[in-house]
Order: structure tokens, then C-alpha cells, then sequence
């Protein structure tokens, strides 16, 4: 009865977590690649071991609606006990991430959204009667008038109205996560079969540090989709706030670490995608596979495991790892991570845009760039340390070694794909715009 925890560190940069991580024991993957460019399919990929195209979640479909088993559903089919803590608006019960979690946690700022009781502000912008301009008084009506928790709705309604006019803070919650993780986890009592999973900000949009960390001013939101700019991000400035972001989050997340060890025998450590820092003259993790956001790190600590595998590998396999340590059949893309490591071809994909990036390039005078940027690109990494991957201007490696016709496997693997067709959600829902804005997305 073994139990496991996936911490999901987001937006932390390969590089970064080498810099910063070398105090984290266990057995470090030092090619281990995304699955996507950004946290929904990221994760999507991450809870069913399948690729985010497969399953149907991602750009053009938010919500984790697929009919595959979820990692967490299997878990507590088989007796554990599953919990979550997450700080990444993205990956709540407001976009049924939490299914098959008996606790699903959150900073108090967005609770809310993990709540059944709480008014269903996602329904409710999806009527098309909702008015944009007075959406605040049409939520208040509503809440007011329907069979919600009337104060808990009225207080998450609060929430959003003052996260965004007072406070400053992004997602509602003040530096990332970690700190309210600690508190929250502490009180619990764990048992035995226990599941667990975390995502933390601390490393995303907007930079924020507290003022011990912070060696140069916040800078402003990166603007960027692709190689759109529409701000004058300052390159300097940018990097070194995300380096005392990551320099904090390491500080921050040690005693995390040391907390959990206690009751857990195996904690994977992983990033869900990384960063652009003005590489390829862009920004953020918007659009495009490049190495910089699908080359993340993975670490399993527990067990006796200890050393470095260069061999390349998937967090589909982080997957097929949890399933495996629990003695649960696997039914995923992914490959134990508890055995010795074979080469093997893996995908990574970008889905098109999001209704938020169109919307700002809508809102910036980029309407006829829409297109082109709203297109499905793919990358391929092989056993033999390359990495291959479209952009809108062709095809580009890396790596030291070089694959014979490395387009063509690309479409091999493309083709053995069975992928879900989903229907384009181009509205940006109500209740969470806000919280999106300060995250640099909308």
C-alpha cells in the first residue's frame, strides 16, 4: 500500500530546475518531454496517459469531458484515497479536472471553482443572453434569484471583483500557491493508499516574488502570441524576474518537499510545459513546440532511485508510473518509469489557438494573422537525443544527433494517432476571465 504524489510545478523551464533543483533527490530524466506547449493538454495527457488530441481536451475544448478513466478515478476505483491541491485556475472542478478526487483543494481566492454548491458562473456565460458590459450585475441577479448557495456564490462573486480591482494578485492568489499548500496539507492526516497531486504557480505570469526574492521590478504582462508582440517587454528584466520566480519556488517548494516525504513513499516532481524568454522572438507559452516549452523536468524520488537516464522520455509515462506503483493495470501510451528506460519516439502538439489569444490579436489589429497561427503543429523526439518540430516557417531540429527523414516518422506517429474531434469553445467564460487576465492570457 504505497502512496505517491505528482507535484506539478508549472511553467518551470528545464534549464531553470537545473539551476535551481540540485538539492531534489531521485532519479532525475534529463529528456523527458511534454506533451503540449501549455497546462490543459498538458495535464489532460498527464491524467489519462493518452495524447491531449486523442482525448479532445486542449485549445479548442477546455474542459476534461473525454469518456477515458481519469488517473484519479482509477486510483480511488482501486481503494486509495485521492486528493488534489491546485493553484492553476486551469486545472479545477470548474473544468472537471477534479474528477475522481474525493479532495479537491484550492487557494481560498479560487475555491469556488472546485465547489458544486457555488453558483455555475461557467453555465451561466455560456447563455447567449449574457450581456459582456454589465456581466457583474447580471451575475448578481442571478445568484440572488436562483438555487445557489446564495453567500458562498455571492462571496466567490466578491472574490473575482476585488482580485481584479484591488488586490493585484494573479489567479487570486498572491505568489503561486505553495505557501496556502502548506498550510492546507498540514492538516491532514494521511493514511495508507494515498494519491495526491499539486500545481503550483509559482514560476508563471506574472513574475511575482515576495520582496526578499525580488531583485528587479515586476515587469509587465508579456503580451505575446507566437511571434506577436504587442507589448515592449524588457528581455532583462523579464528573464531575472522569472529567475528569482524559479530561485523562490526551489526555497519554497524544499520545504514542501521535506513535508510530504513524511507520509509519501514516491513524490514525482514535473513541469507540464515551460517558457519562452524571447527565444525565437516570443514569449510565454502561447503557441508553437519548441524545445524551450516541451523540454521539462521529471524527478522520482523514492524507492531507492537515484541517478540521471538520458534515455528520451514522455510525462505519459508519469502515467503509467502512478498506475504502476499502485499495482493497477495500465492502459496508457506511457511506460513505467520504475524499470529500465528503452529509447523510444514521442510526440508533442500544439492545438491552435485559444479564444483568449484570438481575442487579443483580434483586439490589436491582427485579425487576418489569426489563421495562420490557428493551426495544429507537432514535434518528434527520438531516442537518440534530437528533437524535430514544426513552426509556421517550416521545420526545425536539435539535438546532437541526426534522424533519417525525421518529417516522415513525424507523420507516422501522427498518423497512428485515433484523434477526438471537438467543437471550437471560442467564448471566454465569465467567472474565470479575470483570473486569466492575470495571468497574462486574456
Amino acid at each position: 500500500m504505497t502512496n505517491v504524489a505528482v507535484v506539478v510545478l508549472d511553467t518551470l523551464r528545464k534549464d531553470a530546475f537545473d539551476r535551481h533543483f540540485d538539492w531534489l533527490p531521485g532519479l532525475r530524466f534529463e529528456n523527458a518531454y511534454a506533451t503540449a506547449n501549455w497546462t490543459v493538454p498538458s495535464h489532460a495527457s498527464l491524467f489519462t496517459g493518452q495524447y491531449a488530441s486523442e482525448v479532445g481536451v486542449h485549445a479548442k475544448n477546455m474542459t476534461l469531458d473525454c469518456g477515458d478513466p481519469t488517473l484519479a478515478e482509477q486510483l480511488r476505483a482501486a481503494g486509495y484515497t485521492t486528493r488534489a491541491f491546485s493553484a492553476n485556475t486551469n486545472v479545477t472542478g470548474y473544468f472537471d479536472f477534479d474528477r475522481g478526487f474525493e479532495d479537491f483543494r484550492a487557494p481560498k481566492q479560487v475555491q469556488h471553482l472546485n465547489d458544486d454548491t457555488v453558483f455555475d458562473f461557467r453555465e451561466f456565460s455560456r447563455d447567449p443572453g449574457t450581456s459582456r458590459p454589465i456581466h457583474y450585475l447580471e451575475l448578481l441577479y442571478a445568484i440572488t434569484t436562483g438555487d445557489s448557495a446564495t453567500i458562498p456564490s455571492l462571496a466567490a462573486l466578491a472574490r473575482k471583483a476585488i482580485g481584479k480591482k484591488v488586490t493585484g494578485k494573479h489567479n487570486g492568489v498572491e505568489y503561486g500557491g505553495l505557501v496556502e499548500a502548506r498550510r492546507e496539507l498540514a492538516d491532514i492526516e494521511f493514511g495508507e493508499q494515498e494519491f495526491l497531486f499539486c500545481n503550483f504557480m509559482e514560476t508563471h505570469e506574472p513574475y511575482r516574488v515576495p520582496p526578499e526574492y525580488r531583485s528587479v521590478d515586476e515587469p509587465g504582462m508579456t503580451e505575446s502570441v507566437g511571434g506577436l508582440n504587442f507589448g515592449t517587454a524588457n528581455t532583462e528584466q523579464t528573464k531575472q524576474a522569472y529567475e528569482d520566480c524559479a530561485r523562490y519556488l526551489s526555497d519554497a517548494y524544499r520545504k514542501l518537499f521535506d513535508q510530504l516525504r513524511t507520509d509519501f513513499e514516491y513524490v514525482i516532481t514535473l513541469s507540464d510545459h515551460g517558457e519562452l524568454l524571447g527565444e525565437y522572438d516570443a514569449w510565454g507559452h502561447e503557441h508553437g513546440v519548441y524545445p524551450s516549452l516541451t523540454h521539462v523536468p521529471l524527478t522520482i524520488s523514492g524507492g531507492g532511485l537515484d541517478g540521471d537516464c538520458t534515455e528520451t522520455v514522455s510525462l505519459l509515462d508519469v502515467h503509467a508510473t502512478v498506475l504502476d506503483i499502485a499495482n493497477v493495470e495500465s492502459d496508457s501510451r506511457g511506460r513505467t518509469l520504475l524499470e529500465e528506460v528503452d529509447g523510444r519516439e514521442l510526440l508533442t502538439e500544439y492545438h491552435g489557438l485559444t479564444s483568449w489569444s484570438e481575442e487579443k490579436l483580434a483586439e490589436n489589429g491582427y485579425d487576418d494573422q489569426i489563421e495562420r497561427y490557428d493551426r495544429s503543429l507537432r514535434g518528434y523526439a527520438s531516442s537518440s537525443n534530437f528533437y524535430g518540430y514544426e513552426t509556421l516557417d517550416g521545420f526545425t531540429t536539435t539535438g546532437s544527433e541526426q534522424i533519417d527523414d525525421p518529417k516522415r516518422q513525424l507523420r507516422r506517429l501522427v498518423a497512428d494517432l485515433d484523434i477526438r474531434d471537438v467543437e471550437a469553445d471560442n467564448e471566454i467564460p465569465a467567472a474565470i476571465e479575470d483570473q486569466l487576465e492575470h495571468l497574462g492570457y486574456a
